[in-house]
């Protein structure tokens, strides 16, 4: 994917939000997000293609869908495919039999939902890519959300002003061959390929569950003692879980860095056990994603950014905490 084309800025995102505003506002007298026939009127709806609904940071981005989506008048069907592929494209299809007038969906494959996907196209259903960019072949309306490369590079810098005189790294990633996973690596390794004195000496996995991620932490501990091992960093915001239990167990010299920006990682900066992390914010995602569906659905096509819109990725740490509080939790 392009990372350069739509980068968001702050004046764009706040007229778009204007406008939407004003949509709602003026549909007062129609019934938003609906088409009107006579005396009959359709309420237009949206279905969601959720790669997984039990992970918190996309259960709030689907939150935020939902009541977007009620602020402008639409209905929001979910379906859960349990981060299984071959689920999540049959739940594309059985959306576009439903006849839902868009589908958005949140895919933890780049490749594996195309198909699906093209058909609905080809249906003349609109398709959204959110939170995570799908492969090329797929014809979408836009991709909304973050550069999964740019975090990593955003959690590289991170690493590189924790360490700026070098040391050692470990890399805890995430499910392995997801598109998170993959980018993120890549991002870290592009910034460190610049600073040769910090080295990846272990890339342990979690799969972005918390239980993993002290597990993994755990090991890693008890394999680099104390002087061996300069910081850890992890790819989702799982990594707070190992930074409490290093801070609580006396590993307070390892610096630990994470993504992502719940409740739980803004009280680990706070505490000290965490160095930082990168703000991807699940809200403004599905806040954005609803908006366009809508602007595409009711005449505002020239309102939708295209290719993508990609969101900022502010970097939090101790220095900066109170200039940002969380809205979810993990």
């Amino acid at each position: 994917m392009t990372f350069s084309t739509t980068r968001r800025a702050m004046t764009r995102t706040a007229a778009v939000l204007a406008a939407s505003a004003l949509v709602a506002a003026v549909a007062g007298c129609s019934t938003p997000g609906a088409a009107s026939t006579g005396s009959s009127k359709k309420t237009l709806t949206i279905g969601v293609a959720e790669t997984s609904t039990s992970i918190s940071f996309l259960a709030t981005l689907d939150n935020a869908i939902e009541k977007e989506a009620a602020r402008l008048g639409m209905k929001t069907i979910i379906l859960n495919a349990n981060l299984d592929n071959a689920t999540e494209a049959n739940n594309i299809t059985t959306l576009a039999a439903r006849h839902v007038d868009a589908i958005l969906v949140i895919s933890s494959s780049p490749t594996a939902v195309v198909p699906a996907i093209n058909r609905a196209t080809a249906q003349g259903i609109p398709v959204f890519a959110v939170n995570a960019a799908l492969d090329k072949a797929a014809k979408v309306i836009t991709y909304v959300g973050a550069s999964d490369f740019d975090y990593g590079v955003a959690e590289g810098d991170l690493l590189v002003k924790a360490l700026p005189h070098g040391g050692k790294t470990a890399i805890i990633l995430g499910p392995l061959g997801d598109t998170p996973e993959v980018k993120r690596l890549e991002g870290i390794k592009s910034v460190l390929r610049k600073h040769p004195a910090i080295e990846i000496v272990a890339t342990p996995t979690d799969g972005f569950d918390n239980s993993k991620n002290l597990a993994a932490t755990q090991d890693l501990l008890s394999k680099y003692r104390t002087g061996s091992l300069d910081a850890i960093v992890a790819e989702g915001p799982q990594m707070y879980v190992g930074a409490d239990y290093a801070h609580a167990h006396g590993r307070g010299e390892i610096k630990f860095i994470a993504g992502d920006y719940s409740k739980q990682v803004e009280a680990s900066i706070r505490s000290g056990a965490l160095y930082g992390t990168v703000n991807q914010s699940p809200d403004l995602e599905g806040q954005l994603a609803a908006q366009y569906a809508h602007s595409w659905l009711t005449g505002g096509k020239n309102d939708v950014p295209r290719p993508e819109h990609l969101i900022d990725l502010p970097p939090v740490t101790k220095d900066n905490v109170d200039q940002h509080h969380s809205t979810w939790s993990s």
